[in-house]
């Protein structure tokens, strides 16, 4: 209670003298901040993290740190244990972002991808991928987002939080997969609206969490919560007034269309209260559709999965699961799942009684006008103000009569803002909206779309802003909609309804992914460089387009036809095209891979633009692309997150490049698939054998590999016991990574392997085994002159034929000249070969046989110089470099010999026999 007292008086202290401090210049009301953070260098620190260091250690009073506009996306941040009430304030919720990419990965730096970024944090900043782990007591977050963009490629959090009394207010949370950690168990923590986004388990773990009128949107094919509540533990997951949302446009592949469970239990006994929430007609009816392991999810009473006085499709619970912790709450116990209740505890916190720091503003349209400038049109009743956001939500309608808004403003569900007079915005976002232009009207600042926009010019209407954003943005009206500005961020659509929009500056019409012009539509190009090349532009019957500058396009559409490469102009398209000047069409050296229903990469409509890429060619992709029959001929990079999936025996002649987090991959019932590609490794690469088929299964890779990083062989399959070996037969001497097979199957009862089958097919590579895995040699110069093993936890070397090397380090330690096999070095070998260290190529390799030979026990050598050393097969020196030309081994006990010579310059091995 004395901490709230102070942070009270403090306020009312600030708000008193808020005119004489200088630093509450940033702030119109509200508390003046202790350490401002700002990328330009005009703050205090220009890194979040050093701020956070600079906190008292073990404070009761709070300290706030105000982070103006930028994206602070260098920094994996840590509030640690003794940085207690801190309070973190962002100029901007849309434009004061936080963000970083690392994820969970097998290999990496500590289990963390990229390794090269992983390797820049501390330990326990890497116990967790979040962007920023939480272990403080009492921390606040207000108007700001915190989002990690590894994207769908495994954990990535963008909070993990392990603190007690954690609250974030008015804020963006995003990631893909598990996008805020609740580590600790019982630690308490409170959401007031804000946005959380995700796909997978993006609200998981055991501590007690209270959302409150936030919005919780998710892309398809997931779960939103993953609970692990301890059995004595009242409160895990409480959702009141929250809209739970869909999302589109998935970053993955195959999610867009599939329904959302409400989630699945991960430990203990869940526990999950959603109430009067809105639900979004994609949740699955099923609610928790499997039990993720759990035997007892279904049958436990101690698993609280309650709803209560929902609304909207999804909230029909006539199709839930059967289970007996899935139920509608009674009025009596939903009375109990309140703030003060949920997170009460023995020091009565009620989170929900603090006023925000940022005032936040809801229109209401009270005043006899619509101006957007009059008090009585706002709750509380006054105009927004610098760093303080203005929210009109439906479809009203706000009158932009001129000056300057100087607070964040957001229009949603067809919200309108009419210009009168010329206007400027600080910062306009648009989750549905529409943006008019009545008269000849100009607009000034920057605008964000969220959501898809309408513009609507009556006249000319100069759009004097910056837009980002990758969404849709409508043109409407008759009018001449003027684009004044470089839009280089904005990378959605344009569509040209009605009206004309005229691209007057470079890059006006940004990185569009398509500009598609209506019948009653005109597009206007006044500079070269206003269209981005790789922006397809498609025309309806009716549309036009005017050019007073040349344009050079890659996909140029007309009436859904997709032209062919050459030059279109007035002269050859007089009824479409007007002005002097031309658009050509070429072809391009990179495209993107997009892919389909499926990922097949012999689909020219799969790539963008959408032509089959050739011999020299490029081609990007971040998602999963398949094998076919057809020989691919470009170029291939792998970016993070995505995969090569193997889909039969199949070719390609141009270079794959695998990059940090990208992997080869094939899930089937057969015993595996075969590539023949030249490959180079830039990264940590994953080779994700996925196969029921017993007793084994196979990737094989035929191509020559080169490159560096670590290749790690998993075999993944969960429902299965066998081997899954990733064979490799291409000439591999470009390669001086590590071949890495320390990463437990999917069973424990399943193995990975690597195997030798060519000459090289190791390369210079480092090989580390663990797990009970096993490397496989089975060519005689597999492991070319060096083999390098690091052995782990009963990794083994499995000698399939006999194989010869100069040098041979096993676990840092060179093993001695001469023959090691599994009676030699049974700690480490098996299989039937041997492995010669020192003592040259196998018989196969002779020069000239008759060179050497053996008769009754006596070793005959012809040539003018010679020099001969015998081994036993346990690698002991039996005679060392005699020049004698015939040598009695009548005392050598009955066995096998290996022989080395040289003969006249030449030199070979050869087995003999003594008996």
């Amino acid at each position: 209670m004395t901490r709230i007292i102070y942070f009270y008086l403090r306020l009312l202290f600030s708000l008193i003298f808020i005119g004489t401090i200088s630093s509450s210049l940033l702030f119109s009301q509200g508390p003046s901040p202790d350490m401002i953070v700002a990328l330009d260098g005009s703050g205090d620190f220009t890194k979040i993290q050093d701020a956070i260091d600079a906190v008292p250690d073990n404070s009761s009073i709070p300290t706030i740190i105000f982070i103006k506009r930028g994206n602070y996306d260098t920094e994996k941040l840590i509030v640690p244990a003794t940085k207690t009430n801190i309070i973190m304030i962002g100029e901007s919720r849309d434009e004061t972002v936080i963000s970083y990419h690392i994820y969970d990965c097998s290999g990496g730096f500590n289990g963390k991808c990229p390794a090269a970024d992983a390797q820049l944090w501390s330990s326990i900043n890497l116990e967790t991928s979040a962007t920023m782990t939480i272990l403080a007591d009492d921390f606040q977050a207000e108007n700001l987002t915190i989002e990690n963009t590894a994207g769908p490629v495994g954990q990535a959090q963008a909070i993990t939080v392990r603190g007690d009394r954690v609250s974030f207010r008015n804020c963006d949370l995003k990631g893909y997969q598990d996008t805020i950690y609740f580590w600790s168990n019982a630690k308490r923590s409170y959401f007031e609206n804000c946005l959380i986004v995700g796909r997978t388990d993006y609200i998981y773990g055991s501590g007690t969490a209270f959302f409150q009128a936030c919005e919780i949107r998710s892309w398809g094919g997931g779960w939103i919560t993953a609970p692990s509540t301890a059995l004595n533990q009242p409160y895990g997951f409480v959702f009141n007034e929250c809209d739970v949302t869909y999302s589109l446009n998935s970053p993955r592949n195959g999610d867009d269309g599939d329904d959302v469970a409400l989630g699945r239990p991960w430990h203990n006994y869940p526990k999950v209260a959603w109430l009067y929430c809105d639900m979004t007609g994609m949740i699955n009816p099923l609610g928790w559709p499997d039990k993720w392991n759990m035997a007892y999810a279904d049958t436990s009473a101690d698993l609280h999965l309650y709803e209560y006085m929902n609304t909207g499709p999804g909230a029909d619970m006539s199709g839930r699961a059967n289970w007996v912790g899935i139920r509608a709450m009674t009025p009596a116990e939903a009375a109990n799942y309140t703030v003060p209740i949920v997170l009460g505890g023995s020091d009565n916190w009620d989170p929900s009684a603090e006023a925000p720091l940022v005032p936040t503003y809801t229109w209401t349209g009270a005043d006899t006008t619509d101006n957007w400038m009059a008090a009585n049109n706002w709750n509380p009743m006054a105009v927004p103000d610098t760093n303080e956001a203005g929210y009109i939500n439906g479809p009203d309608t706000m009158i932009a009569n001129g000056g300057h808004f100087v607070a964040d403003l957001t229009l949603s569900n067809y919200a309108t803002l009419i210009i009168t007079a010329p206007s400027e915005v600080t910062y306009l976002a648009i989750e549905g909206g529409i943006v008019k232009g009545e008269g000849n009207m100009s607009l000034d600042g920057r605008i964000r779309t969220k959501d898809s926009l309408i513009v609507d010019a009556t006249d000319t209407f100069d759009l004097n802003t910056e837009l980002l954003g990758v969404h849709t943005i409508e043109k409407r009206g008759n009018g001449v909609l003027n684009l004044l500005q470089d839009n280089s961020n904005f990378s959605g659509y344009w569509t040209i309804s009605s009206g004309n929009l005229v691209a007057v500056m470079s890059n006006s019409l940004g990185k569009a992914r398509e500009v598609q012009i209506d019948t009653l539509g005109k597009l206007t190009i006044e500079t070269s460089d206003a269209y981005f090349t790789q922006t397809a532009l498609k025309v309806k019957d009716g549309g036009l387009i005017h050019l007073n500058a040349n344009i050079s396009l890659l996909e140029f559409y007309i009436d859904g036809v997709l032209q062919t490469v050459g030059t279109y102009s007035a002269s050859t398209h007089p009824g479409l095209i007007s002005g002097t000047g031309e658009i050509t069409v070429g072809r391009p050296t990179s495209y993107i891979f997009i892919g389909g229903a499926n990922g097949n990469w012999d689909n020219p409509l799969h790539f963008f633009p959408a032509l089959m890429p050739e011999a020299g060619d490029s081609v990007y992709t971040e998602i999963e692309m398949e094998t076919t029959n057809f020989t691919f001929p470009a170029n291939i990079f792998v970016q993070p997150g995505g995969r090569i999936r193997l889909r039969g025996t199949h070719d390609a002649t141009g270079i794959i490049y695998m990059e940090t987090g990208s992997s080869f991959n094939y899930a089937t019932s057969g015993t595996g698939f075969t590539l023949n590609a030249p490959t180079q490794v830039l990264g940590d690469v994953i080779l994700n054998m996925n196969s029921r088929a017993t007793p084994s299964h196979a990737m094989r890779l035929g191509g020559d590999i080169s490159g560096g990083g670590k290749m790690t062989a998993f075999n993944s399959r969960t429902d299965a016991d066998n081997l899954g070996t990733v064979i490799l037969s291409g000439n591999n001497s470009g390669f001086s990574g590590t071949w890495d097979l320390t990463m437990a199957s999917g069973t424990p009862n399943s193995v990975a392997a690597i195997r030798g089958n060519s000459e090289n097919a190791f390369g210079n590579g480092l090989i580390e085994v663990g797990v009970n895995n096993l490397v496989i040699l089975n060519h005689n110069k597999c492991a070319g002159d060096t083999l390098r093993v690091n052995l782990y936890d009963s990794g083994l070397i499995q000698l399939d034929s006999d194989v010869y090397v100069d040098y041979a380090v096993v676990d840092g330690t060179p093993l001695s000249n001469g023959a090691h096999n599994v009676n030699t070095d049974p700690s480490f070998l098996t299989g039937a070969g041997i492995l010669y260290v020192g003592i040259g190529v196998g018989i196969e390799d002779e020069i000239d046989p008759v060179k050497i030979f053996m008769t009754d026990n006596q070793l005959h050598v012809e040539g003018v110089k010679t020099d001969v050393s015998i081994y036993s097969l346990e690698g002991k020196v039996i005679i060392r470099n005699s020049s004698l030309k015939t040598l009695s081994l009548e005392s050598l006990p009955t066995g096998v010999y290996v022989v080395r010579y040289q003969v006249d310059g030449k030199q070979g091995a050869k087995k003999i026999l003594v008996w």
